[in-house]
């Protein structure tokens, strides 16, 4: 008897919940994030591959958060086997002040030559320098805010594309919530 009830009560839950979210306002508009990398730490090696982590500060361009600027952290792994691994977390404020955090985690490029102690050898050397290419990123984002007007960002995933060119220092990222690219 215990199990059924439990069973009604969370049936009931779902349909409450699964009502509201249906009620809720639309996911956010596609929002667009330009950015300059500002420094880099190499880490070094550690025991998933080679550890770079990348400082860079930007502006949202388009979308809700249009007009904050901010600041992130990627701690990027280029893992043993040349695949390389976004962790990003970033907090931004909009003229109103209106804060916001978020997380990404995707990929970087495509996984490449040289071996990995090929890549740590060169990445160490004094005269090293990034390709002036322009790589492609991908990924899924999480946003945090307080911000009434902005709540939809709290639960809402992101799925993000863009580019990087390390050289140049500058990216440009788009996300689009997922809930709009499965309509």
């Amino acid at each position: 008897m215990r199990k059924f009830l439990l069973n009604v009560f969370l049936a009931a839950l779902i349909a409450v919940a699964g009502s509201a979210m249906a009620q809720d306002e639309p996911a956010m508009a596609d929002m667009v994030l330009e950015g300059q990398m500002n420094a880099h730490n190499l880490i070094g090696l550690v025991p998933e591959g080679i550890r770079l982590d990348s400082y860079a500060s930007g502006e949202f361009t388009d979308g809700p958060l249009a007009g904050a600027t901010g600041e992130w952290i990627d701690y990027l792994l280029v893992r043993h086997d040349g695949v390389r691994v976004i962790d990003v977390r970033g907090y931004a404020e909009d003229p109103e002040g209106r804060s916001v955090v978020w997380t990404m985690k995707g990929y970087f490029a495509e996984p490449g030559p040289p071996p990995l102690e090929m890549r740590i050898e060169a990445m160490q050397a004094p005269d090293f320098e990034f390709p002036d290419v322009d790589f492609t990123v991908h990924g899924a984002a999480w946003f945090q805010t307080m911000a009434p007007e902005l709540s939809p960002l709290n639960y809402t995933v992101y799925a993000f594309t863009g580019s990087l060119n390390p050289f140049q220092g500058r990216m440009r990222i788009t996300f689009r919530s997922i809930v709009d690219l499965a309509r």
